[in-house]
């Protein structure tokens, strides 16, 4: 598998991950600072766009990029959305970032925002039925297995 990627901001430093992390960094590309206001959501540009290839497709498989918030600004409660990037998708990526505090917070210009990690997904095949298999769970949901 091959990830090319587009820098549509030069000055960007390059998306690098050691071999033993999951994801590559996501970096503010912005010109200068943004101040995100207390309990607000600011969307920020990557500076890249990307491509997955020689991924694998048999058995149903494909990839997703998926964007995920990064433990140190979490703890500052800072958190880029989570989100699912389709492997089809060639714009910038973006990133949605709240600020969960109740003062202001500045995000400067290369600040490590979020990280992608790539991913295997299954895609099965989807047949309707009337009736799905019995479990001991059935449809309880919400913390209903860890109640106890």
């Amino acid at each position: 598998m091959k990830m090319n990627v587009k820098y549509l901001n030069k000055d960007l430093p390059r998306l690098a991950s050691d071999f033993y992390d999951s994801g590559y960094d996501i970096r503010a590309s912005i010109p200068s600072s943004v101040t995100i206001a207390p309990f607000s959501i600011a969307t920020i540009p990557a500076g890249f766009a990307l491509e997955i290839t020689d991924y694998p497709t048999q058995n149903n498989m494909s990839v997703e990029i998926q964007i995920r918030p990064r433990s140190g600004l979490t703890k500052k409660g800072v958190v880029a959305q989570l989100g699912t990037v389709d492997v089809s998708y060639r714009g910038e990526f973006m990133v949605n970032v709240y600020n969960f505090n109740n003062h202001e917070v500045v995000i400067e210009p290369y600040d490590r925002i979020a990280q992608i990690v790539v991913c295997p997904i299954y895609k099965p095949e989807v047949i309707e039925v009337d009736d799905l298999s019995e479990t001991n769970r059935g449809a309880k949901g919400f913390g209903s297995s860890g109640t106890k």
